[in-house]
């Protein structure tokens, strides 16, 4: 990972040097070893400053829109799923693609930061990072530490399909291999759930959506959540105010609301990163509530993952005369 990240220092510095982009938006050290930060490179200087490391977990794709209506030229860091991002964004005309240089790095996986703390002190500076393949080696001050990837990678890359970017103006680093387990089936969970009876499956959904706190994480991590004016969280009069603006009380009818509303508004621009459930601080399990309708859209529609093919159309608009009409 340290000619990777030589690579991404160099190509940044050249970009800024050039004035060819304003800010390359991609990772600096964290508080701690097992963390890093968003950051924004500005000039020369800063770029030496970037980092990649297994902890380079959040997606920087959606910090886009925060320049959608500025006139400059921005850089981009990217994982493999964090691509699909890219796509959709400019599939949505929320950022137009000349306006952005894709940086994409092939990743081996992101370990899982509190399994990495439970060995290694969190005060411990990581010196290097080496992706051996099937495990990640850590050279800290305090010592080399080994962890294998199918024991310490976090769940969402244990499952993924595509760790090279597919789309990318500049690959940073080689191709690695993929951290997915061997013969992963990415609606396992949902097919269980599609096993249980109405009862059970309305106690799974109600047992979880009970804890939910509204906070608004899910939404605010989606790439496919892009939208000027959130439709749950408007100031004006509104069935929608009870559910989120005026009241944050939580209740299980207004908290179903939220999060089925929410999940067909992202149907067929779900890229499925997993950054929902991961950013969940109590742990619901809303990757399978959204890789429901993915599955739907794919067995009925033959829909593709989203993102993979920035030429193909998003699901909700566009109609043919071959779809399933059963309603009408």
């Amino acid at each position: 990972m340290k000619s990777t990240l030589e690579t991404l220092r160099k190509e940044a510095a050249h970009l800024l040097k050039e004035e060819r982009v304003k800010f390359v938006i991609g990772y600096a050290q964290g508080t701690d070893l097992a963390r890093t930060t968003p950051f924004f490179a500005a000039n020369v200087r800063q770029a030496g400053m970037l980092t990649w490391t297994p902890f380079c977990v959040y997606s920087l794709v959606k910090y886009l829109l925060d320049f959608r209506y500025d006139d400059i030229r921005l850089a981009v860091v990217v994982k493999g799923c964090d691509s699909r991002a890219v796509n959709r964004l400019v599939q949505d005309n929320q950022f137009a693609r000349e306006r952005v240089v894709v940086l994409g790095i092939p990743c081996g996986g992101m370990l899982d930061r509190e399994k990495v703390l439970r060995v290694v002190e969190p005060a411990a500076a990581l010196l290097e990072a080496e992706d051996r393949g099937t495990e990640y080696l850590l050279k800290t001050d305090c010592g080399e530490f080994c962890f294998e990837k199918q024991e310490t990678l976090l769940a969402k890359c244990l499952e993924c399909e595509h760790n090279v970017p597919v789309v990318a103006d500049r690959m940073v680093g080689p191709k690695v291999p993929s951290p997915a387990r061997p013969g992963m089936d990415r609606f396992a969970g949902v097919r269980e759930l599609e096993a249980l009876d109405t009862a059970a499956r309305s106690a799974f959904w109600d047992r979880h959506f009970a804890r939910c706190l509204r906070c608004f994480a899910c939404r605010n991590v989606c790439p496919a959540c892009n939208c000027k004016e959130c439709s749950l969280e408007r100031a004006v009069p509104g069935w929608q105010q009870g559910v989120c603006w005026l009241s944050k009380r939580t209740s299980l009818g207004l908290n179903h609301m939220f999060h089925l509303i929410r999940m067909y508004h992202v149907t067929g621009r779900c890229i499925d990163c997993g950054e929902c459930a991961r950013v969940c601080p109590v742990n619901i399990p809303l990757r399978e509530l959204y890789r429901k309708v993915a599955k739907d859209a794919n067995e009925l529609l033959g829909m593709s993952l989203p993102g993979l093919d920035p030429e193909e159309k998003p699901l909700l608009t566009t109609y043919q005369a071959t779809d399933p009409d059963e309603f009408m």
